[in-house]
Order: C-alpha cells, then sequence, then structure tokens
C-alpha cells in the first residue's frame, strides 16, 4: 500500500502524525515538535527527526512564527499535517469554512468581469468586507495569470519559510506585481487594496491566518495550478 506513490505510514509515523494532529487541534494553529513529543514520551529531537520525515512525504507542512509575546529574534519552527497528512489519518477531506467562504467570495468577484470591476466591487464594500473578501479578489485576479505564473505563486504559497501572515502577504505581493505589469491603468487603485488587504491581515488572528493560508493552498492546488509541474524543458 502506498500513500500518494510513496510507502505506507509505519507504526511510529502514524503515531506521530496523530499526535501532531491532535495538538494542531487543541492549538488552533501549527505547533512545535516539543507538542508532539511530550504525548508519544520521546525525545524533541526525535520528535523534529520524525515531523521532517513526515515532511519529505508531504504529509506535514513547517512555518516559522515567534514565539508568543516574543517579536524580534529567531523565528520558531512549527508543524501542522497537510491535507494529504489528514487523508493518511483517515479523517473527511471536507473544506475549511475559510475555504468555503473563499469560494463564494471569488465565484461573487468573477461576475465583475475584468480587474477594474472586481476592485470596484471590492471597494463599493470595504467596510463591510473582511479579509477572505480582499484574499479572494487577489485569488481571482491569480486565475487569470499565464500557467507558469501560477504554479511560481502556488509554490511561493507552499514554500515560503516563514509564518502564514508573511506566506499569505508574499502571495498577494506576487499578485500585485503581475497584474500591475499587465494592468497599469489600474495600478494605484490595486495598491490601495493591497493596502486594505494589509490592515486586515494585521488584524486577524494567527489561528484565523493559519487556516486562510491551508485553505488557498487547497485552492490553488486545485483550480489555479499550471495543468502540469513538471519542471520546463530546455529551451522551453
Amino acid at each position: 500500500m502506498t500513500i500518494l506513490g510513496r510507502s505506507a505510514l509505519t507504526s511510529r509515523r502514524r503515531q506521530c502524525l496523530a499526535a501532531l494532529d491532535a495538538a494542531v487541534r487543541a492549538a488552533g494553529g501549527a505547533v512545535h515538535y516539543s507538542a508532539v513529543a511530550e504525548p508519544l514520551g520521546i525525545s524533541a529531537w526525535t520528535a523534529y527527526d520524525l515531523l521532517r520525515e513526515l515532511e519529505r512525504d508531504g504529509l506535514v507542512a513547517t512555518s516559522y512564527t515567534h514565539r508568543p509575546g516574543v517579536a524580534v529574534g529567531r523565528t520558531q519552527v512549527g508543524f501542522t499535517p497537510t491535507a494529504a497528512g489528514r487523508a493518511a489519518l483517515g479523517e473527511p477531506s471536507a473544506p475549511l469554512a475559510e475555504e468555503r467562504a473563499l469560494r463564494r467570495a471569488q465565484a461573487s468577484l468573477a461576475r465583475a468581469g475584468s480587474v477594474a470591476g472586481a476592485l470596484a466591487a471590492v471597494q463599493r464594500s470595504s467596510r463591510s468586507v473582511d479579509l477572505v473578501g480582499h484574499l479572494a479578489f487577489w485569488l481571482s485576479q491569480a486565475e487569470h495569470l499565464p500557467g507558469r505564473t501560477r504554479s511560481g505563486l502556488r509554490q511561493v504559497l507552499r514554500t515560503a519559510p516563514t509564518d502564514a501572515a508573511t506566506a499569505l502577504s508574499m502571495f498577494v505581493a506576487g499578485v500585485y506585481g503581475a497584474v500591475s505589469a499587465e494592468s497599469a491603468e489600474v495600478a494605484d487603485a490595486l495598491a490601495a487594496e493591497l493596502g486594505a488587504f494589509q490592515r486586515r491581515l494585521s488584524r486577524t488572528t494567527a489561528a484565523r491566518r493559519e487556516r486562510l493560508a491551508r485553505s488557498l493552498a487547497a485552492l490553488l492546488d486545485h483550480h489555479i495550478a499550471a495543468p502540469a509541474d513538471a519542471a520546463p524543458q530546455p529551451g522551453a
């Protein structure tokens, strides 16, 4: 039996993945490897090595953030199961509430048609639009970018060596740069929308930012990613 083309989970790795899943649910977001070591009765370094193995298999994702109450200095690594990791544990793959909200908001903005139309729709309701609505705008714009650009944006979101807030900011900044280059006539309005997104992001809890990043990654995988992830051929 294989998972995504890899060997099935060993008992030890399954226990580690299950402990991580339980810790993440309790904390509401990514956790330090020590949160896995304690319930399993293993050393922190053993837990770290197991989590990195699971990460290499695509079952665990990492993020980096400052410790609670510490805004400067070195960041701390956090771990969370990926959708594949949760599936490997037999959990239902129902989308997060944020993912469903993003889908609805994106569908609504799609009816606006042009970049200018979507911007106008967001700006008309800017006071009532929360972070999901602003993120849906950038997601809807990313959908119209070339396949290679979309694939690069997905890679940025999935591999950003930072916390969820920075990963989301990097994604939106990437879309802004690409769309501005193609639609110079709305560059100022795009910059204003970028600022609105950042203000909303700063007022959102870390746990919700984590859920939004996971939801956005799922939508990128399913709808925005280039048809093939194969590396470009020489001369392409």
